[in-house]
């Protein structure tokens, strides 16, 4: 998109650390933003945005929105607070942007959801995985028929942030963060193959505690059904080693989804043993990445009305499937996903 200065959308972002640094690397990179302020509750934090951006840092997420040039916020935040924050910004008449999840519970996000549609405000929710160059190329192959009719699918979305996290923090709180591992890192896998695949029906589910207390949950394992009646196994653990990645076997292929790899061999490549040379598409130092083309998607939505592909609509769907998988955690059940009914006006 153009770098005009003019053309530049004027945004506040709240949440600096952490990820947040991610996102900040994205907004600069896409070229699409002046930031106009910055609010995070560490001082540090803002103070050092605000340098970066040379902008302002604010010390409430109120005085934020209270910046008259702003257009949109960009919110890093915690989920626990997603409602709050998307919502006054709606009713401040801006644009959202918001990290997945959109929320903790479905109820909170079709609240989100029908306040952007009150205001007529644009929300996007930053499911960046979709948008990896290894996603684009699955979902090209998956559509064309390269892998034949779809036999299974296996999800492995983890990572040991449990052995670096405070014991106060709020991801181990299930109140602020339900279902931690799906909510935090499953849930990237999940809206992935919605995206490539359709829409989850139903979920099974166990979950335990291996290095948090007890009633805080870091190991889920389950079972998908897709509308289409494909099934998808998943495991989501916040305790071991980092692995992304979704492999889909089909009756013609096989793809070996990660985050930077893509690998695929068809079965006229395979013998009997399993043995064959396949093709590893790699794309670690390909950009702009995923977060990048994630924000200037969001600049261009604001700016042209391109179309967002990760809207309000597309979070709920992904946080139903958390949601019930919780449910099935806690009730040893097999549990419908919920397909949450959203008015399309304040007076509906």
């Amino acid at each position: 998109m153009t770098a005009n200065v003019d053309q530049r959308v004027k945004i506040g972002i709240a949440g600096l650390g952490g990820h947040g640094q991610t996102i900040q690397r994205a907004i600069e990179e896409s070229h699409g933003f002046d930031v106009v302020a910055v609010f995070d509750p560490a001082d540090h934090e803002a103070r050092e945005a605000a340098h970066r951006f040379h902008c302002k840092p604010v010390e409430t997420y109120e005085a934020l929105l209270a910046e008259p040039e702003l257009e949109a916020v960009v919110l890093v935040s915690p989920n626990h607070v997603h409602l709050a924050q998307c919502t006054a910004a709606f009713e401040k008449g801006l644009h959202v942007f918001v990290e997945k999840p959109i929320a903790n519970y479905v109820d909170e996000a079709r609240q989100i959801v029908e306040a952007g549609i009150a205001a007529d405000k644009l929300l996007m929710v930053g499911h960046h995985m979709r948008r990896t160059h290894s996603a684009r190329i699955a979902e090209t192959m998956i559509r064309e028929g390269s892998l034949g009719e779809i036999a299974s699918v296996e999800i492995h979305f983890s990572a040991d942030n449990t052995q670096r996290m405070p014991k106060n923090a709020w991801r181990l709180q299930p109140d602020m963060c339900p279902l931690m591992p799906v909510m935090q890192l499953g849930i990237h896998a999940i809206d992935t193959v919605h995206c490539w695949l359709g829409q989850s029906k139903a979920v099974t589910a166990r979950g335990r505690s291996v290095t948090t207390d007890p009633g805080v949950i870091d190991v889920v394992s389950g079972l998908i059904e897709l509308e289409n009646g494909i099934d998808v196994t998943f495991v989501s653990n916040y305790c071991t080693q980092v692995l992304f990645e979704i492999r889909i076997s089909g009756t013609t292929g096989t793809i070996h989804f990660r985050p930077h790899s893509l690998w695929y061999r068809s079965s006229e490549e395979s013998d009997r043993a399993g043995r064959g040379p396949g093709k590893l598409h790699d794309f670690e130092d390909i950009t702009p990445d995923a977060y990048t083309l994630q924000m200037i998607a969001f600049a261009e939505a604001i700016r042209n009305g391109a179309p967002l592909e990760t809207d309000g609509v597309g979070g709920l769907q992904a946080l139903a499937v958390v949601e019930a998988m919780n449910e099935s955690v806690q009730s040893g059940r097999t549990v419908q996903v919920p397909q949450p009914v959203i008015r399309q006006s304040a007076t509906s």
